[in-house]
């Protein structure tokens, strides 16, 4: 293979270098109460702090996709994934909160406009470690919210259906399924990253990678920047395939870069549900550039749309999706 660090550039060319920074960590921000009843936004870059934080302060977290994997999925303190849609944090109740607390926020996936329903309170990611230890453990007991409850709905029936084309939550789990050890799984902006963002069941940072810009191609290019740094990697995206994600796979290619991408289309060989996850098994064993076609029933995002509203990440959906 070529020295690949000096291929980077290209694909820097595809979707800037804002976009690359994803590839290094995620960025998001958590919800979390310090005290009595306060709300706190975080990053991911003092992830120990902020587990010790919630714990000691015996609060929630609520997550935007850029800090997927803050926590564990099932963490008591998790409240879920937000920012996506336009209901989201009325449905996590941020209103009644005495303040939230924002640390290590990244204003392209949330403005401050739509979390800050309470007062807002900066603290440096770097500082959760210590309030940890000075922090008063909340009295009320972790309160269950709308918003988990309504996903669940749409992605418990969803991961284990079996018809064709998939359920958008299956495919999604099928992906998760299929993913190395140590591997990132990177989901475009719009339809593929939002049931991404939504559905993968995260148990640490930086498995999936959804990034809060959308840019022709960059599900492909951040996959290949995963590839070129030893990390296996599989993009989530839709058909058609933009020219952008065309040319990142010609270099790919060119490079002798493993990667695998999962298109969700209304064709390809996936005849029952479980071809999918045999194909993609197959796609991340091969040494070089694999597509994986399947059909997925995208209209089921109109159920995600009935529970949390209008999708706001990225601008918004395209009329056609």
């Amino acid at each position: 293979m070529p020295e690949r660090n000096l291929y980077l550039h290209e694909v820097i060319d595809i979707v800037g270098e804002g976009a690359m920074r994803y590839m290094e960590h995620t960025v998001g921000f958590n919800a979390d109460a310090a005290a009595d009843r306060g709300l706190e936004l975080v990053g991911t870059r003092s992830i120990d702090g902020l587990r010790a934080f919630a714990t000691a302060a015996n609060v929630p977290i609520a997550n935007t996709w850029g800090a997927k994997g803050v926590l564990p999925w099932d963490s008591p303190h998790h409240m879920g994934t937000c920012g996506l849609q336009a209901r989201d944090f009325e449905l996590l109740d941020f209103a009644s909160y005495d303040a939230i607390i924002a640390t290590g926020t990244d204003l392209a996936e949330s403005p401050e406009q739509r979390f800050g329903l309470a007062p807002i309170v900066d603290i440096p990611p770097t500082a959760l470690g210590r309030l940890a230890h000075r922090v008063t453990p909340a009295r009320e007991p972790i309160p269950s919210n709308e918003l988990y409850t309504r996903l669940s709905a749409v992605a418990q029936p969803g991961y284990a259906d079996d018809r064709v084309p998939l359920h958008p939550a299956r495919a999604v789990a099928d992906v998760r399924a299929a993913a190395p050890a140590g591997g990132v799984i990177i989901g475009d902006p719009g339809v593929a990253g939002l049931w991404a963002a939504r559905t993968f069941p995260t148990t640490e940072p930086g498995t999936i990678v959804v990034p809060a810009i959308a840019a022709p191609g960059i599900a492909a290019a951040l996959a290949l920047v995963a590839a070129l740094r030893g990390l296996p990697a599989v993009a989530v995206t839709t058909e058609p395939l933009d020219p952008a994600t065309l040319g990142v796979l010609e270099l790919a290619t060119e490079l002798g870069a493993a990667l695998a991408v999962d298109v969700w289309g209304a064709g390809g060989p996936v005849r029952r549900a479980e071809d999918h996850l045999e194909h993609l098994r197959a796609a991340v064993r091969e040494p070089g550039v694999t597509i994986v076609d399947v059909p997925v029933d995208v209209s089921l995002t109109r159920k995600l749309v009935d529970a949390a509203g209008p999708v706001v990440a990225w601008g918004g959906l395209p009329a056609s999706a």
